[in-house]
């Protein structure tokens, strides 16, 4: 006989042992892990447990204020490093290049209307104007930012028309030497390249750049607010920490935490110092160095623009009768812009902002009055039919020539320029320095402000254990 067989147990659709084994594999950690959270919470909840939590939240508020004022000023050092090394002296090298080619211009058509062969110092500033605009450009190039593509077409473009520029200017200094009359033709058509294509791109050119400056300097003229607001929140927490664990122990005093936030002030007086000085050098270097800087760069380029219209009128035999009127509205300006920055000690009496500790605008005005002076004599020659007698004063370098009187006008707004880019490096140096030392020392003292925390709060913590 076969043994019986025996009913199979029942399970409901879905279920069985693996399932319920699976099912209470599932369920054990996480009764474990509530139970242990449970545990913690109940921990917390004691006053050992508030003391770990609200050390833990001062350490964090200490260490964090003095991470982020530490990287505030290493980042503003950064950013006058990189102002001084690479951003500046672009824009110098901009302004440099602007000014030779307007030079070089000028020198060709003035060496043009003495006919035939030019004296050897016209030339050598020809060549000195030309050599000085490939150094710029070099330099521009090598300091401007890869990303700034649209500066680096604007430098590849002026190089190559510098190129087709000098060969119309030897085409026509070739003509002239003859006695060719065309050569005055190539002249012209050299110098309304320079004036119309080659003048624009760079001054444009140099007005991205100066802007980059001033952008770039004043992104850091304020002081560290974010991190006066860590560092203060630091302070705050510590304060209200000793205030708890006073009415909690009954000790009116923690020397540690006492200390930790003597560090914290310490820190937050070292970072508001640093910050306001570095922000106050910053905006002085602005108001003092870069503002008068771009503004006598722009009027020496109206100047030079009227150099170079003053000897083309020449060269075309244009009567300079119906430019007058421009041409002394445009010098007015720039007289008017350097009696500014004569300065005045008397109060009420002048500018704030001198640049005339070398005397460099007091030249520079005292030689436009006289560049003016021998431009309306010259006028007056030539509309008089003396026409050599109008390019000998207008090439002239003896004294009161026009020539000779562009030429010291020109070196002396040249060196107004010096004066005030020196005076903003100066400040900018200045502000680097002054925080040189604050981020190492702003850690140290957030480390031991937080070691302090530690050393003041575990003998409360123990008192409980």
């Amino acid at each position: 006989m076969s043994a019986p067989t025996l009913p199979r147990a029942k399970y409901p659709a879905g279920t069985g042992s693996g399932a319920e084994a699976e099912s209470s594999t599932l369920v054990q950690p996480r009764r474990h892990v509530r139970r242990r959270a449970a545990r913690m919470w109940s921990d917390v909840l004691t006053t050992p447990g508030r003391m770990s939590v609200f050390a833990v939240l001062a350490i964090i508020a200490v260490l964090a204020g003095g991470i982020v004022a530490s990287g505030t000023i290493t980042q503003r050092q950064s950013h006058h490093e990189t102002l001084l090394a690479e951003v500046e002296p672009v824009a110098n090298a901009s302004q440099t290049l602007y000014s030779s080619l307007t030079i070089a211009d000028s020198a060709a058509n003035t060496a043009f209307i003495t006919g035939g062969i030019e004296p050897a110092e016209l030339r050598d500033r020809y060549l000195q104007a030309i050599a000085s605009s490939s150094a710029a450009i070099i330099a521009a190039s090598q300091g401007l930012d890869r990303t700034d593509s649209e500066s680096i077409d604007q430098l590849a473009n002026i190089n190559a028309q510098l190129a087709t520029y000098t060969g119309l200017v030897e085409t026509a200094r070739t003509n002239n030497r003859v006695a060719n009359p065309v050569g005055s033709a190539y002249l012209a058509s050299a110098s309304a390249l320079m004036q119309d294509t080659i003048l624009p791109a760079a001054a444009d050119l140099y007005d991205r750049q100066s802007t980059s400056v001033g952008e770039s300097d004043r992104e850091w003229s304020s002081p560290p607010w974010g991190s006066f607001f860590l560092l203060g929140l630091a302070i705050t927490v510590l304060v209200v920490l000793q205030q708890w664990l006073w009415r909690l122990t009954g000790r009116r005093i923690n020397p540690a935490l006492a200390l930790a936030s003597l560090l914290m002030v310490a820190t937050m007086l070292l970072t508001m110092i640093a910050g306001f000085l570095a922000a106050n050098d910053n905006a002085r270097g602005l108001s003092e160095g870069a503002a008068p800087m771009n503004e006598l760069t722009r009027q020496r380029i109206n100047a030079q623009k009227v150099r170079a219209q003053e000897t083309l009128n020449l060269v075309r035999r244009t009567d300079p009768e119906g430019s007058a009127a421009e041409r002394a509205a445009t010098l007015g300006g720039v007289r008017d812009t350097l009696t500014v920055y004569l300065g005045d000690d008397e109060p009420g009496g002048g500018a704030d902002i001198s640049l005339d500790e070398n005397g460099a605008v007091t030249a520079a005005i005292e030689f436009l009055d006289q560049w003016m002076a021998a431009q309306n004599r010259a006028d007056s020659l030539y509309q008089q039919g003396d026409y050599q007698g109008a390019i000998s004063i207008s090439s002239g370098q003896e004294a009161g020539d026009s020539g000779a009187a562009f030429d010291e006008f020109d070196q002396s707004m040249q060196e107004a320029i010096e004066e005030a880019r020196e005076t903003l490096r100066t400040r900018i140096d200045k502000a680097r320095r002054t925080s040189s030392a604050g981020p190492d020392l702003i850690m140290a003292l957030s480390t031991l402000a937080a070691f302090a925390v530690v050393v003041g709060v575990a003998p409360r913590i123990r008192e409980y254990l």
